[in-house]
């Protein structure tokens, strides 16, 4: 046995005794980083493990990134990461979370100077027309050579070296006894928490813990013991992929009472009349703050669960927002954390130096209380992946306002040559942030090929979708700003900070002579609100419901050249009578209170000549019948809709309007009010009404 091969059995050991996992970076030359794996360190990667590669390595069988994903949930005694082949961010992420105490992750990689400068094959996922792979920089790998660099807790091999140990292991964290079926005593107190919300009306419990605290277990081991006592348990998430470990857990603890524990998608929750005693909510972070609150308006003892530091996305900013919002609706809401890793003891290796790499542990500074103008620049990336102290601020932020942000979106600020950064200062703290992406123009062969549905390149967002879903073949000589992110601490959230940055993007934007800003997001209410209170109007309504959001995705524009000034009345009256045209079927299911913002700035060209209004007047004063009258009818509400807010008409009123007229839904369609007489009474008024706003 060689003095390497002892010095690594020995490390092993070591290993193995504190539970601790970690990093071993190996890098050189491709052939020899792999003849280490099928040598030295051979020791290594013997059990359960996985291979990120595009080929075999020391014999074992390669995955690609999807392949590993698909893997999820098992525990690994190693895995090996082949950067060669490519370095997947969210990728790393997930095996980092897979290897359990005692075992290593491996990665290979050229000599740092020369990873550096790597062609890495990721590129091609990162490229959008007209770019090409090697006119990337790689400044995402040089974020990760720094962070591998200055860490203290990873073995390092490099070719022509010896390996480098760890001086020592951080001292592992004892635990106390643990009652069974839970595995640590913070797992225990947190069944406990759930248990006692399950006792006490509208007193919900905000469950959070990084990955690997066995959060999800621990809704599991309470809902196990809350279905044997009888009760009615319902469980919500994004997905039932979401909760595998909650009803893992039930299946093993409460066999006979496993088929009782129903996963119901956060819309059913809300469109069906489910009856439930707890109702149990894993991820929450990932559902919209406004589907949450209708929740809790509904059902009485809730626990919410969310990750605070994932790789599918990061909790941090509902943990923010959503508790605020629960302290002051529920002053005896309860917040527990869990610390205790289950897989791994902690504090460990592994997970410390991979969360400074795909930056997982961000966290934002308070902003200090200064009232000073403040400071926006264009960022450029290079410059974020050197500086990081600004780099973890800027995604810190990113990390707060959206909570699907992964390690993945990281390399897309740094790497992707079509995203810019802005960064919006008080007293040199960054306290907001945008990412704009660059679209447009698509040659004219490229933009025939997109209209006819033969094409469909990689990005340019905003063109794409005017030319194949809207038709616009106008748009694909013009160039774009897409907003794909902008965040504002929350704590300086409507204070018109968000608007500011906005207004100076759109400076810079006129003055590089770009055409148009634009945005594609979900319509929740506040976003609406917010981009129209910026002069973006709406030019497509998705017909697809999200549902988690419960909202549709809705596509804004912002016109700067004279070209699209020239182009968008008609564009706005084309959603126009699009959104209107399938309210009946294909949009059936959009709230009739959505559609005064939904048409907000749309309405323009609709007028009421004299013989509509008299035709109306026939309805509303006269006896006309509403099938007779859907015509004239239809045409109010067209012109009238943006008087709907200012008239403050009932939520159940503008449902009425929609319903009987537009969508032309019969009477049992319509609950409130229920009847037909009671209907049609209540319809003449209502348009009597919206009449005298379009004749005045």
């Amino acid at each position: 046995m060689t003095s390497i091969d002892s010095a690594l059995t020995a490390f092993r050991r070591r290993l193995s005794a504190s539970r601790q996992r970690v990093l071993i970076w190996v890098c050189g030359e491709l052939e020899w980083c792999r003849a280490q794996l099928a040598g030295p360190l051979a020791e290594c990667v013997q059990g359960r493990g996985v291979l990120l590669s595009d080929q075999s390595v020391a014999g074992l069988q390669p995955n690609s990134a999807r392949q590993a994903a698909e893997r999820l949930g098992q525990t690994l005694d190693f895995a090996i990461v082949d950067a060669f082949s490519g370095f997947n961010p969210n990728a790393f992420g997930q095996l980092c979370g897979a290897v359990e105490g005692g075992g290593c992750l491996i990665l290979m990689t050229p000599e740092p100077q020369q990873w550096m400068q790597f062609a890495d094959p990721e590129y091609a996922s990162l490229c959008v027309e007209p770019y090409r792979p090697e006119q990337l920089e790689g400044h995402y790998l040089t974020h990760l050579v720094q962070m591998l660099r200055h860490s203290e807790q990873r073995v390092l091999w490099a070719q022509g070296c010896d390996p480098v140990f760890p001086a020592t292991l951080p001292p592992v964290s004892m635990s106390a006894a643990i009652p069974y079926p839970c595995r640590s005593s913070d797992q225990a107190d947190a069944v406990a928490h759930i248990l006692r919300v399950a006792g006490h009306r509208h007193q919900p419990l905000v469950l959070s813990a990084d990955r690997g605290r066995g959060k999800s277990a621990a809704l599991g081991i309470a809902a196990a013991q809350l279905l044997g006592e009888g009760k009615r348990v319902a469980v919500t998430a994004i997905s039932r992929q979401a909760i595998a470990a909650l009803l893992e857990r039930v299946a093993e603890l409460a066999p006979e009472v496993d088929g009782q524990l129903v996963y119901y998608r956060p819309d059913e929750l809300l469109q069906a009349q489910i009856e439930a005693d707890v109702l149990l909510v894993d991820e929450a972070a990932a559902i919209p703050t406004p589907v949450l609150t209708r929740l809790l308006l509904r059902y009485s003892r809730v626990v919410f669960a969310t990750t605070l530091h994932g790789y599918e996305g990061n909790g941090q900013g509902f943990a923010l927002r959503f508790l605020r919002l629960l302290r002051k609706r529920f002053p005896k809401c309860q917040e527990y954390r869990l610390t205790i890793p289950i897989r791994w003891a902690g504090p460990d290796p592994l997970e410390q130096l991979s969360n400074r790499m795909l930056l997982l542990d961000v966290d934002v500074a308070m902003p200090v209380g200064d009232t000073s103008p403040a400071e926006i620049e264009r960022v450029p990336a290079s410059v974020l992946a050197t500086d990081t102290a600004l780099l973890r601020s800027v995604f810190g932020l990113l990390v707060l306002a959206h909570y699907r942000t992964t390690p993945g979106d990281l390399r897309i600020l740094l790497d992707s040559p079509n995203v810019m950064i802005y960064v919006m200062r008080r007293a040199g703290v960054p306290v907001a942030c945008a990412l704009i992406a660059r679209e447009g123009p698509l040659a004219k062969a490229l933009a025939d090929a997109v209209w006819e549905g033969r094409r469909r390149p990689r990005g340019h967002l905003l063109p794409q979708t005017l030319i194949a879903q809207e038709g616009w073949s106008e748009v694909a000589p013009w160039r774009a700003w897409r907003v794909v992110r902008i965040a504002v601490h929350p704590d300086l959230q409507q204070q018109g900070l968000g608007q500011q940055l906005l207004r100076q993007i759109e400076q810079d934007a006129c003055a590089e002579c770009v055409d148009y800003l634009g945005a594609s997001f979900a319509a929740s209410e506040d976003l609406l609100r917010f981009w129209q209170g910026s002069g973006f109007v709406p030019l497509r309504l998705g017909e697809q419901r999200d549902p988690v959001a419960g909202t549709h995705a809705l596509l804004v524009l912002k016109p700067l050249s004279a070209a699209v000034v020239a182009w968008l009345p008609e564009a706005r009256n084309w959603y126009r009578q699009s959104v209107l045209q399938r309210l009946p079927v294909a949009l059936q299911d959009l709230e009739a209170e959505r559609l005064p913002a939904l048409l907000h700035g749309t309405v323009a060209a609709v007028e009421l000549s004299a013989p509509w209004r008299e035709r109306v007047r026939g309805f509303t004063r006269a006896q006309r019948t509403l099938e007779s009258s859907l015509l004239p009818l239809t045409t109010l509400l067209q012109a009238s809709v943006h008087h709907w807010d200012r008239l403050s008409l009932a939520p159940a009123d503008q449902r009425l309007l929609c319903g009987r007229i537009l969508r032309q839904q019969p009477v049992a369609a319509i609950t409130e009010p229920a009847g037909r007489r009671a209907q049609l009474e209540r319809l003449r008024h209502l348009c009597d009404i919206l009449l005298s706003c379009v004749t005045d």
